[in-house]
């Protein structure tokens, strides 16, 4: 009896590890598959390419915190603008795009006008506002008072930031580091950092990094191009305008980018449409310029754009479906004016005219003259003339180059900063909302 009860034991025990074992395996296959209240993220092709915002359940949560649902958006710009200014910026409910009748508050500098204009008043289609108090109204941007305003106000666009991480992190030192991407049609992958136990390491210091110089700025470049600033200066600088930056943009729940290709370079620095005068200057002398679009408003400040700042926009379009990744990272020949596309643009004499198709009759176009290169009332971020930005690189391709090798996420640090370049834009500049 004693020998069947210690058999019956060892039985029952064996069955027990069997069915804990079991259930082990069973839940791990549910996580992998993430299930328990997560979304399956699943991979699909179109003609080989995959049409899914990212490769991994990772990549899709954190999407998911850069864009979330417009209810989600509501809460926390609603939240965030507890803590606004209002001396410098000004409160205005807009909706979230033309299919969705949800209003979100967004910050308006004082000292600059919502756009009243159809097409240009709503979040997720870019909301533009215009320097000065005048209002801007139109049922369209062919009504002649609003070609008026575009060809002479300065201009902004609004791109939301809902998850200030997704720009930047912090290293086991306690710096601020942007955080720099690679898009491709897949996705997007981090450029030179990871990040462990909530601290971003970079890969290689002597590779792709914000705030920080370059190999090209040597003391005498900087003494004779920015009056009197040497390599420490300069870095400390960087290092500060980044840091209000992102304050700002974790403040304000995001930034404005200027609409336009800077223009006036060799006069007063604008942001208009038309513009011709938007390449031929130093990476210095374009420093200064943008730090001045701001003019006498001191509830603003402007600069250069940041490198985090360029993809986090890029990131933006494929949010809103206003691009793919495979547009943004891999071929932007269809929204940009390179020499392999041929597009019709506006000349500054008013005159309609096609560029492109090949290297001969490539040409450099009046700033946000073609409505094809627009992305969410953001003109001209892939092709026509380079991208200076603070990172120390040039980005988004020209018109002497292919949109398929040099899409709107191209980067490289080739150029010189003490070059005058007839295909670079020099800089897309961008406004802070506020001064911090």
């Amino acid at each position: 009896m004693k020998k069947n009860s210690r058999k019956v034991l060892i039985v029952t025990l064996i069955l027990v590890v069997i069915v804990i074992l079991a259930v082990c395996v069973v839940v791990e296959v549910m996580k992998n598959n993430q299930w328990f209240g997560k979304e399956e993220v699943t991979q699909t092709a179109n003609g080989g390419k995959a049409d899914m915002l990212a490769d991994t359940y990772e990549d899709a949560t954190e999407n998911k915190k850069s864009n979330p649902d417009a209810e989600a958006k509501k809460k926390i710009m609603e939240e965030l603008s507890e803590s606004w200014d209002e001396s410098k910026v000004k409160k205005e409910k807009i909706k979230i795009s033309a299919e969705n009748e949800i209003e979100v508050v967004v910050p308006v500098p004082v000292g600059y006008t919502a756009s009243k204009v159809e097409g240009e008043n709503t979040v997720d289609g870019g909301f533009v506002i215009y320097e000065g108090d005048e209002e801007v109204t139109g049922e369209s941007i062919d009504d002649e008072k609003v070609k008026e305003a575009q060809q002479t106000r300065n201009q902004w666009v609004w791109v939301p930031v809902y998850d200030v991480s997704d720009m930047y992190g912090i290293d086991a030192n306690g710096k601020m580091w942007g955080k720099l991407y690679n898009f491709s049609d897949a996705g997007r992958t981090a450029d030179n950092w990871s990040e462990q136990d909530g601290k971003m390491i970079i890969s290689k210091k002597t590779s792709d990094r914000e705030p920080d110089l370059g190999s090209y700025d040597k003391d005498d470049y900087l003494s004779r191009y920015l009056s009197e600033t040497d390599r420490e200066q300069l870095s400390k600088e960087l290092k500060n305008t980044f840091e209000k930056t992102i304050e700002s943009i974790e403040k304000y729940g995001g930034f404005y980018i200027g609409r336009y290709q800077t223009g006036g370079l060799n006069e007063t620095a604008k942001v208009v449409k038309g513009d011709t005068n938007i390449a031929s200057q130093t990476w210095y002398t374009m420093y200064e310029k943008c730090k001045a679009l701001k003019g006498e408003n001191r509830n603003v400040e402007t600069n250069m754009i940041w490198g985090c700042q360029w993809d986090r926009t890029l990131q933006w379009l494929v949010d809103t479906e206003e691009k793919n990744y495979e547009k943004v990272g891999k071929n932007s020949t269809d929204w940009g004016n390179y020499q392999n596309k041929s597009i019709q643009y506006t000349d500054i004499d008013g005159i309609i005219k096609t560029s492109g198709a090949s290297s001969s009759s490539s040409v450099r176009i009046p700033s946000g003259s073609a409505e094809v290169t627009k992305a969410n009332n953001i003109y001209d971020m892939a092709g026509n003339v380079s991208e200076w930005s603070l990172e120390r690189m040039v980005r988004g391709g020209s018109y002497i180059s292919n949109g398929v090798g040099i899409p709107a996420d191209f980067r490289s640090s080739s150029y010189s900063p003490i070059g005058c370049y007839d295909n670079m834009r020099v800089s897309c500049s961008t406004l802070r909302s506020t001064v911090s």
